[in-house]
This record gives structure tokens, C-alpha cells and sequence, in this order.
């Protein structure tokens, strides 16, 4: 737990916080450097730590004279490692990466004891240097979740310069199959999950946090029927949305003497455009899929069929965005953006 500010403070305190420097005792110049650590300024991922207690700003002394009176309201500095080669995924929950206690998921400042079971009155960094993507479920589906923690932990996310948190991109909906209804696209699915309040989320130049966009709308259909002939064309394939991972393009309509273009696939930060619909002699003109969302745009609607004497189907509508960031109910979250967030930062509910 936090060191106090005020009052008794004596080396056991010290090392029951940071941890004993020599098995069973410590001494109190060790801490001005690491166990195995190096030297401060010590880095894990982006993250730089300049001082046992603090990334800056640190009261406690990495040369000359230490004293105990420098160690009032200091604390243990841990980091939960998505941000090493193959720490990323899909779905994750940082509470659980730090409780696996896996080799290299949590690394603890100075390195003078193991992780504490128990987060209270400590400092967590979720650090994020690598791809986290989500699943096409529903928009409440985070691709990083906090997790809940221990009361009194300081929680802090550090999204660094190659760090990526999105949510899925929907899918393109399904182009009319001539006489019938398009299909609507797909809901996008959210990015970082907040599960803990007070959570602090800090996104470095190039980090992103991104909500998944919805798939394209699939287009309409029309058919027309005279005496000498019957004329159909089915709907094109609405985009795929921008997302981790991204989108799929919707299917052309069938089933018509002209079918309609597939949409196309997504990427991590574009939509598909949408397919396009066909013309029948001018009688039967079927609708283009509606493009998928991403940033910049909602994912659009599929465009309605027209044509002569006969029936015409509307396009269908498009997906809806997950959220950047999502919070339980109530909680506070405090973000400091460097980078890139796409999308909305106060959605509620979180899974």
C-alpha cells in the first residue's frame, strides 16, 4: 500500500512496499538503482521509468544521499505487459493477464519482489505496444477490457506508438435477391472496456483507440413484367466496416436474370465500398450496397432499386458503430489523447 505522507516510517515499511534488497533484509541505498533491472531511467515497452516510484517526477533519489523521508507517499510501480512481441490478441482482460502471473506479464519497478496478489495501493500500467482486436458479437464487445481491480489501485492504460485497441468491423449486408429484401449490415463491436473507476487512459502520438464500424447496407432489388418479357436484377453487397478485424464485404443479390457485385472487404481503417447493382434494359435497375463506416463516415444505406412497370426494393441500412472507449455506469475515466480516438468515449456497458 501507498507509503504514508506523514508520521512513522521506517525501513521495514520500505521494504514491505518495494521489496527487501537482500533476501530477508534490505539496505536502503539499493533502491536508487534495480535488481537486474540496470540503472534508472529503466524502460518497459514505451513506458521510461526514471525512479523506483515514479516514471517522473519521483521523490526518491537514484544517486548521492537517500534518506527514509524520501520514500513518504510512494508506492509500487507495476506494468502489465501488452505491449512485448505476441502480447496481443484478441478479447483480452488485463486483470486476468496480471493475475495468470504468466513469465513477463507483469513486471514490477526495481524488480525487488514478485507482484503483489493483491493491486491495492499500488500503481498499474496496462501497457499496450502491440494489436488488440475484438469479435463481430454485439457493439458492447471490447477488444481490451480493464478488468476490476483491487480498491485504492491508481489504474492507468498507456497506449504507445505502435499500440492498436479495435473494435470488429461489421459486415456488409447481403444485396436483394431481385424480388425480396435486402439484408442490413453488420454492427461494429467497441474498442478499450473500462471496468474500474478512477482508470486513467493516456494515448501516445501513433497510438490508436477505435471503435468498429457497421457494415454496409445490401441494395435493393427491382423486377418489372410486361407482355413481352420479365426483367429482374438483384442489389449489390453493402461494404464491409473499418475494424480489428475488419469487416467482410456483403454478397451481390442472386437469383435475378442479373445479379448484383459483392461489396468489398474493409480494412483497419477504411470501409469496403459497396457492390454495385445492375441495370436490365432500363426496366428492372437494381440498387448499390451502401459503403461500410469507418472514422470519417457512417456505414451508408444501400441504395433502392428502380426501373419501369414493376415493384422496386429499398437498400438496407447500415450497421451502427461500437465505441472507442466503453465505461460501466458511473465510472470515472480521464483521458489524455496524443494519438488517434475514432469514435464515441462515454458509451455505457462493457463486455
Amino acid at each position: 500500500m501507498t507509503l504514508p505522507s506523514s508520521g512513522q516510517i521506517s525501513l521495514g515499511d520500505i521494504a514491505n512496499e518495494f521489496g527487501f534488497t537482500d533476501g530477508s533484509s534490505t539496505k536502503l541505498g539499493d533502491y536508487r538503482t534495480t535488481n537486474g533491472q540496470g540503472n534508472f531511467p529503466v524502460s518497459f515497452g514505451t513506458l521510461q521509468f526514471n525512479s523506483i516510484d515514479a516514471q517522473s517526477g519521483g521523490s526518491v533519489p537514484t544517486s548521492g544521499q537517500i534518506k527514509i523521508s524520501d520514500f513518504r507517499s510512494t508506492r509500487l510501480q507495476q506494468v502489465v505487459n501488452f505491449y512485448g512481441s505476441g502480447k496481443g490478441g484478441s478479447r483480452l482482460v488485463a486483470k486476468d493477464r496480471y493475475n495468470s502471473n504468466s513469465s513477463g506479464d507483469v513486471n514490477v519497478v526495481g524488480n525487488y519482489r514478485t507482484r503483489p496478489s493483491n493491486s491495492s495501493g499500488t500503481k498499474v500500467h496496462i501497457h499496450v505496444n502491440q494489436q488488440i482486436g475484438s469479435e463481430k458479437t454485439r457493439v458492447e464487445h471490447c477488444a481490451l477490457r480493464t478488468g476490476s481491480w483491487d480498491s485504492s489501485t491508481t489504474l492507468q492504460v498507456d497506449v504507445g506508438g505502435s499500440g492498436r485497441i479495435g473494435g470488429a468491423g461489421g459486415d456488409g449486408g447481403r444485396g436483394s435477391d431481385g424480388p425480396g429484401a435486402a439484408v442490413a449490415g453488420g454492427s461494429g463491436t467497441s474498442g478499450l472496456g473500462i471496468q474500474y473507476s478512477p482508470t486513467t487512459v493516456n494515448v501516445a502520438s501513433g497510438g490508436v483507440i477505435t471503435a468498429g464500424f457497421g457494415g454496409g447496407g445490401g441494395g435493393g432489388g427491382a423486377y418489372d413484367t410486361d407482355k413481352e418479357a420479365t426483367r429482374t436484377s438483384s442489389g449489390g453487397g453493402g461494404g464491409g466496416g473499418a475494424g480489428i478485424p475488419a469487416g467482410a464485404g456483403g454478397g451481390g443479390g442472386i437469383n435475378a436474370n442479373l445479379n448484383g457485385q459483392p461489396g468489398n472487404a474493409g480494412t483497419i481503417s477504411e470501409g469496403g465500398a459497396g457492390g454495385s447493382g445492375r441495370n436490365n434494359d432500363g426496366e428492372a435497375i437494381s440498387g448499390a450496397g451502401g459503403a461500410g463506416g469507418e472514422a470519417s463516415q457512417a456505414a451508408g444505406t444501400g441504395v433502392t432499386g428502380t426501373g419501369g412497370e414493376g415493384s422496386t426494393y429499398a437498400g438496407a441500412a447500415g450497421g451502427s458503430a461500437g465505441a472507442a472507449i466503453r465505461r460501466n455506469t458511473g465510472f470515472t475515466v480521464n483521458v489524455t489523447n496524443n494519438g488517434s480516438i475514432n469514435g464515441v468515449q462515454n458509451a455505457t456497458t462493457v463486455l
